[in-house]
């Protein structure tokens, strides 16, 4: 057995504990979830930012939806959405099987300054090949996330489904991500109080700014997202589009009260949409039953979370000239990353108003003019 990894159990789930000196990551074998990760694993402060479920103990029949088993930190989604209508005679499982099939371990080992760990999947209905590439380097805390797709012709969607947990009690949480070109909440009811959930946000709107963006109620108007906890009893999705540039996309979640930052770095043409999903209790059928409380980052080349169908055709979207799929050939691989990392802040630590990306580190700035700076080689997004 390598020492860089050990085969084990979390939380009921099977897959391998993985280690990268400054960082420890569990990743399952079903669905290829990474979750619970430890940053500064060796310090007396050690941060875990993702979320996991509260149901996987009791192992309720998930068999509809199998990702949701594990549910948990970061998976990759092909195709993304729930995927609830066949295209061509062909139907896939909410979120593809990349989140929900078996992974197998394929390399692991210490290249220089890095600890690389390799995945890969075949798919069933999925006719493709998928490597999940995960590097982390020495002296940063940050993960460096690749999947590369091979063998697959078609029209899909596809994106990150970076789960994190919701602030609790009178904790706070601050959340931005720099200017936007669009915002917009999907067309179609989110949560459907048919099937015992609940959304606070007016389906269809488009908002300029997190800090006012349109609810379905007239006593309450607007709502500001930058600001968590979530209204209580709701679970909502919205999506912020970027253009590409020079520089990648930035998401920041600041956790002042637990001293740390989350940050999410992306290039805006392969991953043109960063797609929130906020649950606080707002879902009541199983395996949710009124708990589960978190906050996602999915960075997606999606029509929301709509689904394959909704995702190649035309849509509020690509009206707007959006990209809303990727273009797979069999004979071309395609690739697609992400950068997931963390920064220590101090309590007065706020919002974060600007990214600044110099040579090997970005440097964030809150709303009163702090600065917090993440050794990352951002360059891996190019």
């Amino acid at each position: 057995m390598s020492a860089m990894y050990r085969e084990g159990e979390n939380h009921t789930a099977a897959g391998w504990f993985l280690d990268g000196g400054e960082i420890e990551v569990f990743i399952t074998r079903q669905g290829g979830q990474h979750a619970p990760v430890t940053f500064f694993s060796k310090s007396e402060k050690p941060i875990r930012p993702y979320f996991l479920n509260d149901w996987q103990e009791r192992r309720p029949d998930l068999s509809s939806i199998p990702l949701l088993q594990y549910l948990r930190g970061d998976f990759f989604c092909l195709p993304f959405g729930g995927n609830g209508e066949a295209v061509d005679g062909k139907l896939y499982q909410c979120h593809g099987e990349t989140s929900a099939k078996d992974w197998t371990l394929a390399l692991a080992e210490k290249q220089g300054a890095k600890s690389v760990f390799e995945f890969t999947l075949e798919g069933e209905v999925l006719p493709a090949h998928i490597v999940k590439h995960i590097e982390m380097h020495e002296g940063e805390s940050a993960l460096y996330i690749r999947h590369t797709v091979t063998g697959l012709e078609a029209k899909m969607p596809y994106g990150h489904h970076t789960i994190l947990r919701m602030p609790e009690g009178n904790e706070k949480m601050y959340f931005s991500c720099g200017k936007f070109d669009l915002g917009m909440m999907p067309e179609s009811t989110f949560s459907d109080p048919a099937n015992w959930e609940y959304q606070f946000l007016a389906s269809g709107e488009t908002f300029d700014e997190l800090e006012k963006i349109p609810t379905q109620f007239k006593k309450t108007p607007y709502w500001d997202y930058s600001v968590y906890p979530s209204p209580v009893g709701y679970t909502d999705l919205f999506a912020m589009l970027k253009k590409p540039a020079e520089t990648p996309a930035w998401a920041a979640a600041v956790y002042p009260d637990n001293g740390y930052l989350y940050y999410s770095l992306k290039n805006s043409a392969e991953l043109p949409a960063t797609t929130i999903w906020v649950a606080n209790s707002g879902r009541y059928e199983e395996p949710w039953n009124g708990t589960a409380r978190c906050f996602a980052i999915e960075e997606t080349c999606s029509c929301f979370a709509d689904g394959w169908k909704a995702s190649i055709q035309e849509n509020p979207l690509s009206k707007r000239g959006w990209k809303t799929y990727g273009t797979f050939a069999k004979d071309k691989p395609f690739s697609t990353r992400n950068i997931q990392g963390v920064v220590r802040v101090p309590a007065t630590f706020g919002k974060v108003q600007n990214a600044e990306f110099q040579d090997g580190k970005v440097v964030f700035t809150d709303i009163n003019g702090q600065t917090a700076t993440a050794i990352v080689d951002w360059n891996f997004l190019a």
